[in-house]
């Protein structure tokens, strides 16, 4: 299987990823593409931003934006050294859905792209590959679509979390579910250690659960489950997030008297 990987993060779960797929003798990592971050269509983009604050609350907005480094990669390395030193070709493209991003995956000749850290990614570039695309949400479909991961869980009171590996669509999180992930979360005293502990026991599992679905793609692919009609989430309101921190209190404290 020879696959492509599209990123958005100089660190992130791309870079834990590659390593695991090089040494699989299976597979074959054409290139990676580092999507630089710049904005194709910026009048759009600035009014999805001032919609999604409007829905949310500047409140929520400047909570959101604390809440990003509890989610952030703190300790892998960067994906150019990475690719330098595995040998594969990194190409760095303006933004995602760019021309010059289609006609890298063109040229890469790919059975299979991998979305590892991205925003939304176009038809026109994920129906390049013979395969399509596959994308890592960082929890369990169809319950929660575009969800940050743990956070969800824990507002609707669910000791469950775990992450979906799914075929790319036209919509956000709604692909065919390939492989899935699930476990309890563990709690620690706040909200914020628990995000990132359960992070942690996420990273650890899905290299290895990447490197098993490029693999074997084409028998999950006959295989996979087409996801029911699930529910959106974005940033949580300030008050959403206060009964985050209440719930995730209540849970450590059971989680103790279990023990």
């Amino acid at each position: 299987m020879r696959v492509i990987i599209l990123t958005s993060t100089k660190n992130g779960i791309a870079s834990e990823v590659l390593p695991v797929l090089c040494k699989n003798k299976n597979l074959t990592v054409a290139s990676v593409i580092l999507a630089r971050g710049a904005v194709a269509d910026r009048k759009k983009h600035i009014r999805r931003k001032i919609l999604k604050t409007c829905r949310i609350g500047i409140s929520g907005a400047l909570n959101g934006i604390r809440m990003r480094d509890w989610y952030a990669d703190k300790e892998v390395d960067d994906i150019a050294s990475l690719c330098h030193s595995f040998n594969v070709p990194l190409s760095e493209p303006p933004c995602t859905n760019s021309d010059e991003t289609r006609e890298l995956f063109r040229e890469s000749n790919a059975d299979l792209g991998l979305s590892l850290g991205n925003a939304y990614i176009a038809k026109s570039v994920f129906s390049i590959p013979r395969h399509g695309m596959v994308n890592i949400h960082m929890e369990l479909l169809p319950d929660f679509q575009g969800a940050q991961s743990v956070i969800w869980p824990i507002y609707e009171g669910i000791e469950e979390t775990g992450f979906t590996i799914h075929q790319i669509d036209n919509k956000i999180d709604t692909g065919d579910i390939l492989y899935q992930s699930r476990y309890p979360i563990q709690f620690y005293p706040t909200l914020k250690e628990t995000v990132e502990k359960n992070l942690l026991i996420a990273k650890s599992k899905i290299p290895e659960a990447f490197s098993y679905v490029c693999e074997h793609y084409e028998d999950l692919k006959d295989r996979s489950e087409t996801q029911e009609r699930g529910r959106s989430y974005t940033t949580p309101t300030i008050w959403q997030f206060f009964r985050m921190v209440r719930n995730c209190r209540a849970m450590y404290r059971r989680s103790l008297q279990a023990r």
